[in-house]
């Protein structure tokens, strides 16, 4: 096997204008700077990009630099910034607009290939040349890759641009483009929900947090907060408006839309967890600053000197000089006590608890017991019997409808795991039912087993089931899950 490895060339395509980002350009002062700020521009370029905001002109840019310069507190000229500006959209010489140029060995022709690129091209739909506008630009894929090539740099761009992009990619019919972009909305909110989470503890560890944490600083108010988490359901419901164009596309496109927006839905689902979470914890701050003022200033009275030396050591005296240096080593030691992490104990406690309960089986009935936790289609078609009641009596069924059940009817859904992926199933895309089905969906295989038990459902068959959200209605709000306001429907012929 040979040392450069397959695919070395289109890595180094990747790599090279990340390389080449601020480079190759006299700027004085800006000289060593020239990265960071060619990035920035980038940065907010797309931002504004993907809120389809037009002031990305290369007077903007200049705009744009001179506000990152004079943040960062550099003492520079006008034209050292343009020149930074200008070695970001075009490749030496500025009057004559080149794209960016490098040669990289190609592992398969065994020979150095020229690699052309930008990172900026003119957006034609906003440019409006024909009226005498100006060049807007927009950033190119190479650029794109850059900016998301980190979960780090993400990190720079709130959760709102991230949903916009994915809503162009949706709009675009890019689905395989928009899967990435959906999972990493689901990264990006799981981040935020642990966020979320640690902050909670933190309040309950130390109250003071709420004043010191940095991050909550410029925290919004409530009003704010509730509006933009509005904003962004909104923009769920515009991205799965869109969810009917796959049905005319190729059966292996339509199938990627399908994974994709069953991701999205999960990603809708989280997003719905972190609203309740923030709005909870903005609960429990006025909680504590109301009823709990004084854990603000509260601090420790205990001090080494009055404590431990003047009230024990010199009152009580020691027995040996052994004890004075069991006293003052921890204080000087270079090396820290190590302390096993907590979920080392849970951990240790779950592995007893599992192999107690394994430790003596016969090797003819190890295959049989492996399997404990098996699906319980008979219970399962006997809680689904009662939505589909419902669809042949008024045609329709809301998941809110499930918050009115009593407690042993809820843990007899929340024992089958099935129940609410079938659910979920029938929200995320619609299906036709057919009695006898032997594939793998498993709301066919629901159906089949609904009309052996009952003759009424067969008048179901070859019906069309679909689904939409109804903002007005409940959504199903249990302790362990929570799902958007779905209402399943038949399809009226």
């Amino acid at each position: 096997m040979g040392v450069i490895e397959s695919g070395f060339f289109d890595r180094m395509k990747k790599i090279e204008p990340i390389r080449m980002l601020g480079t190759g350009m006299d700027a004085g002062e800006l000289n060593e700077f020239s990265h960071e700020i060619s990035f920035l521009i980038l940065l907010n370029i797309f931002r504004r990009e993907l809120t389809e905001n037009p002031n990305r002109t290369r007077m903007d840019m200049i705009h744009i630099a001179e506000e990152i310069v004079r943040e960062m507190g550099i003492e520079t000229s006008k034209e050292n910034i343009e020149r930074v500006v200008d070695g970001t959209l075009w490749y030496r010489e500025p009057s004559r607009q080149e794209s960016f140029s490098t040669t990289i060995y190609n592992e398969e022709t065994e020979n150095r290939e020229e690699y052309i690129f930008r990172y900026l091209i003119a957006d034609r739909e906003h440019s409006h040349w024909e009226e005498g506008g100006s060049t807007v630009y927009m950033l190119t894929e190479e650029s794109q890759e850059m900016i998301f090539i980190t979960r780090e740099i993400l990190e720079e761009f709130g959760f709102d641009v991230e949903q916009f992009y994915t809503l162009q990619l949706i709009k675009t019919g890019n689905f395989t483009k928009a899967r990435d972009s959906v999972d990493n909305l689901i990264a990006r909110v799981r981040t935020l929900i642990k966020r979320e989470k640690d902050y909670r503890q933190d309040m309950i560890r130390d109250p003071q947090v709420i004043f010191f944490d940095r991050r909550r600083n410029a925290r919004k108010t409530e009003e704010e907060i509730k509006k933009q988490f509005e904003d962004e359901q909104s923009v769920f419901e515009d991205m799965f408006s869109w969810k009917s164009r796959y049905e005319s596309l190729p059966e292996d496109k339509r199938y990627e839309a399908e994974i994709m927006f069953q991701n999205l839905e999960k990603a809708r689902v989280l997003h719905d967890n972190l609203a309740k979470i923030v709005m909870e914890n903005i609960a429990y701050e006025m909680e504590v600053r109301v009823k709990y003022p004084e854990s603000f200033w509260k601090t420790s009275d205990i001090s080494f000197k009055r404590d431990i030396w003047q009230n024990t050591i010199v009152k009580n005296g020691l027995r040996n000089f052994e004890q004075l240096e069991l006293v003052l080593a921890p204080l000087f030691s270079p090396q820290v006590e190590f302390i096993y992490p907590l979920n080392w104990a849970w951990e240790e406690q779950m592995v007893k608890t599992y192999t107690q309960e394994i430790i003596e089986y016969d090797e003819e009935e190890e295959e049989e017991d492996w399997f404990t936790e098996e699906t319980d289609w008979e219970l399962i078609a006997q809680l689904w019997s009662g939505i589909f009641d419902s669809l042949l009596a008024k045609g329709y069924f809301s998941i809110g409808e499930l918050n009115e059940i009593n407690s042993e009817d809820k843990q007899r859904w929340l024992s089958q795991r099935e129940n609410i992926e079938l659910f979920m199933m029938f929200a995320i895309s619609e299906v036709v039912l057919v009695e006898d089905f032997e594939g793998i969906d498993e709301r066919l295989k629901l159906f089949s087993l609904l009309c052996e038990k009952d003759e009424r459902y067969r008048t179901l068959h070859m019906k069309k089931i679909k689904s939409k959200i109804e903002i007005d209605k409940e959504p199903l709000l249990w302790d362990e899950i929570r799902i958007s306001p779905y209402t399943i429907y038949l399809e009226e012929a």
